[in-house]
């Protein structure tokens, strides 16, 4: 492994998931990083679980990992808090095993773009608004009763932490699980197989489901994200979608008074073709983000 004092220079002209490209594929590098993702995933979700079910218990309260079914804001935080840690665990280690810095994983231009962050905010969250509302008006629903207490306390979690933790998967999925498969690729579209098969098939399983249409729903997502910051030259667009959808999910659950519990199962039979419809749209933006970035191409290193 290189040397941790100075970090590796990036060479100008690459995309954005051939930064880790290398003479020597090091296949086994790349394997340990993905592993070592995955071990922070579930390490951080476990220990932070556990202190969150404590916080509960001492407040008289059970949640699922304590073996009870309330759906706390402790609990809902603990989610979302161990998932957004996957944003410097993953900077870490791109560093550690590839000698890259940590922040080139938010673009070409190793800074998270303003300009590219704030035009993906004003044209998607509005279509993500239209869509969750038809998406919540066609999905059948279980109903919970909300204490206003709860409500608050869930609505604030949820815009505060939702989306750091889009973000984190972001960090991890599309950046460097993305980089990670496609340096073992021999060509570009090799490279761009790699870089987008393999991070979508860890994305859907990381979920743990058993239903088709979930897990096409899953797929899906995993591709149009990698295409979009292959296109973009960075996570800011993915990231926008990623939490525009995970933050707009809760919110409309508490003003239809859904259960996340029940609408987080994920076993068979637990999606529908309604899935059918967020994966068009997600075709449709990556269309979009390809059409704008026709002439220019995708964004490249400087």
């Amino acid at each position: 492994m290189r040397s941790r004092s100075s970090a590796r220079r990036i060479p100008p002209g690459l995309p954005y998931h051939l930064v880790l490209t290398g003479e020597r594929r090091r296949v086994g590098r790349g394997v340990l990083a993905l592993v070592l993702l995955l071990a922070g995933l579930f390490g951080f979700g476990g220990v932070i679980s556990v202190i969150g079910s404590a916080v509960d218990a001492s407040m008289g309260r059970a949640n699922p990992i304590s073996g009870g079914a309330e759906f706390t804001p402790v609990y809902h935080a603990a989610n979302l808090v161990s998932i957004a840690l996957l944003i410097p665990w993953s900077m870490l280690l791109q560093r550690w095993l590839y000698g890259v810095r940590g922040a080139s994983l938010s673009s070409v231009l190793s800074v998270f773009r303003p300009a590219v962050f704030g035009r993906a905010v004003l044209t998607i969250v509005p279509v993500w608004v239209l869509y969750m509302a038809l998406f919540f008006v066609l999905s059948p629903y279980t109903e919970k009763a909300w204490t206003f207490t709860d409500a608050t306390a869930v609505f604030v979690v949820t815009v505060l932490l939702s989306p750091l933790q889009a973000a984190g998967e972001e960090y991890g999925y599309r950046g460097l699980a993305f980089r990670v498969a496609a340096s073992w690729g021999r060509g570009p579209r090799a490279a761009m197989a790699l870089g987008l098969g393999v991070p979508s098939v860890l994305f859907a399983a990381i979920h743990m489901s058993t239903d088709p249409w979930l897990n096409l729903y899953y797929l899906t997502l995993g591709v149009t994200f990698g295409l979009m910051t292959w296109r973009t030259g960075g996570l800011e667009t993915s990231v926008v979608v990623h939490a525009a959808n995970n933050t707009l999910v809760y919110l409309f659950m508490l003003v239809t008074h859904a259960d996340p519990l029940a609408g987080a199962d994920r076993s068979a039979g637990a999606g529908s073709a309604i899935m059918l419809l967020p994966c068009v749209l997600l075709v449709v933006v990556t269309a979009v983000v390809w059409a704008r970035t026709r002439r220019s191409g995708p964004a490249l290193t400087t």
